[in-house]
């Protein structure tokens, strides 16, 4: 499966970046949270019904990580939600690269329904994948200014 999806990602170029932001952090954020709030959006999208609750936090992991970027980090919250967002109801293939500074990896967030034609299993279009090529983390490096401590691009296509 990863090698279908590494050649899809291969495909991408720059006509198809959509966004690329560095951001100074003022709050801790690890890939694990990220990846959280990536799968209890996905969750909450495809299977959770719509039911009044009698709280909006259901005390999960998910909300936990959600509120502590919506206190301290509200910019970046609000356009971690939209980028989900148009991962989840956009039909095109869509890449979310999330890079912390000084980190060996990077989060790669992948939606696209093109591997799933390659499979016989059923699940849903998206994947997380944290990728350690020495390469690509060294440019994201370069790229970073003095205070900021999160890269993010959006591409889709």
């Amino acid at each position: 499966m990863e090698d279908i999806i590494w050649e899809r990602l291969k495909i991408l170029d720059s006509s198809d970046l959509n966004f690329i932001h560095y951001y100074k952090l003022d709050v801790e954020i690890s890939y694990s949270d990220i990846e959280v709030l990536y799968e209890n959006y996905i969750s909450k999208y495809y299977f959770e019904t719509k039911t009044q609750k009698d709280s909006i936090f259901s005390d999960n992991d998910a909300d936990k990580i959600s509120l502590k970027l919506s206190l301290f980090e509200p910019g970046l919250s609000q356009v971690i939600e939209k980028m989900f967002e148009s991962s989840v109801h956009d039909i095109e293939d869509s890449l979310i690269l999330f890079y912390l500074r000084d980190s060996e990896e990077a989060l790669i967030l992948f939606k696209s329904f093109y591997p799933l034609s390659e499979i016989d299993e059923v699940r849903l279009p998206h994947f997380c994948y944290r990728i350690k090529n020495q390469e690509t983390i060294n440019k994201l490096k370069k790229q970073f200014e003095e205070n900021e401590g999160l890269c993010i691009m959006h591409c889709s296509n």
